[in-house]
């Protein structure tokens, strides 16, 4: 697979200006609330340092009760893969990281949040029946923490469409070895997740098709694009995501993340304020997105998510989870225990 890296000292996503964060600050609705985060990275890429200790601090002074949280690679980490060795074996040294920030984060005093409770790393399913003692090392390194992959795959013809520290080839979908790849995964017990933009849909359509059996995690309400071609074009991008996002709605192994939608990508506008975002505003912009999306796939194939450091450059931490709790106001307990804790728990399976 060919990996084009863009300019590693400047951040790819929006930047994270703490002194315009404190700006707002909000307490925590429904503190008790118990919540796990599906989906946050951890980095020092160049461009900025967040390790446990950041994640931590974040969470803290949430006020939210975050119990557990999910390591997903990310395109800025490539640059700690291995240099040499076997090209399919690279991407576990990112495995290690994660692992090594777990077991830091358990040694913290008082420290109550199980950072990395579950691991999503990365290998490339290119290589096709060759991950098989690849994911079987990877499960060892992680001891046990491991338990989905996500393989950069965003991409757009587009060259002012992206997302991440890292280009990806175009069609990596439709590899000869892909679903090969994919059935390594299933057969060792992990779950897939999928950062994708919505023109990519259809090609997620087929291998969830072909392996039913697969777990399958798609990120970020499916990344409607609100960049290059498609921007001030709203209702465009809705037409076409809606009638991919209605198709993949229909087969049972997909789930997807609600969150993402403080990303540039997916139509974020918030830093452009001399202030930023709170709970409401952020409620009122994401309801479109993820009441449809909530509507097509259910409540119990849904989960919300953080995407932390990233959708940082838009909100605070607290203020993030405080628009979902908005966005759950009506909904029972059930359906709030689902979207927040229970179906992460399941799908990633964190005890």
């Amino acid at each position: 697979m060919n990996i084009n890296k863009m300019n590693e000292n400047k951040s790819p996503h929006l930047p994270v200006r703490q002194k315009w964060l404190d700006q707002h600050i909000e307490e925590a609705i429904l503190p008790e609330l118990q919540i796990i985060d599906p989906h946050h990275h951890l980095w020092d890429a160049g461009f900025g340092r967040y390790y446990v200790e950041e994640l931590l601090k974040d969470i803290k002074s949430s006020g939210h009760n975050v119990e557990s949280t999910v390591y997903i690679m990310s395109s800025s980490n490539t640059k700690i893969y291995a240099k040499d060795g076997l090209e399919e074996f690279r991407s576990l040294s990112e495995i290690k990281f994660a692992t090594d920030e777990a077991k830091r984060a358990d040694l913290i005093p008082h420290n109550h949040v199980k950072v990395n409770a579950s691991i999503v790393g990365s290998v490339d399913l290119t290589f096709g029946k060759k991950l098989e003692p690849v994911l079987e090392k990877a499960i060892d390194i992680s001891e046990g923490r491991l338990k989905g992959i996500r393989m950069l795959l965003a991409s757009h013809q587009d060259p002012r469409i992206n997302s991440g520290a890292v280009r990806s080839d175009l069609g990596l979908m439709l590899h000869p070895n892909f679903i090969d790849g994919a059935k390594c995964i299933q057969n060792s017990n992990l779950s897939l997740d999928f950062w994708i933009y919505h023109t990519q849909l259809n090609e997620l359509e087929q291998i969830a098709k072909a392996l039913p059996d697969l777990t399958i995690i798609l990120n970020h309400v499916g990344g409607p694009i609100h960049l290059g071609e498609y921007e001030g074009k709203q209702a465009l991008t809705h037409r076409e995501w809606r009638l991919a996002m209605m198709r993949l709605s229909r087969i049972p192994n997909i789930n997807v993340k609600l969150g993402g939608l403080g990303m540039a990508v997916n139509g974020a506008k918030f830093h452009e304020k001399n202030i930023p975002p709170n709970s409401t505003q952020l409620s009122d912009i994401w309801k479109p997105w993820i009441y449809e999306t909530l509507d097509m796939f259910g409540f119990d194939r849904c989960m919300f998510e953080s995407n932390f450091p990233v959708d940082k450059g838009s909100c605070s931490y607290g203020v993030l989870w405080n628009a979902f709790k908005i966005l759950a106001k009506n909904m029972s307990k059930d359906e709030k225990n689902k979207l927040f804790k229970q179906n992460a728990s399941r799908i990633y399976k964190i005890k």
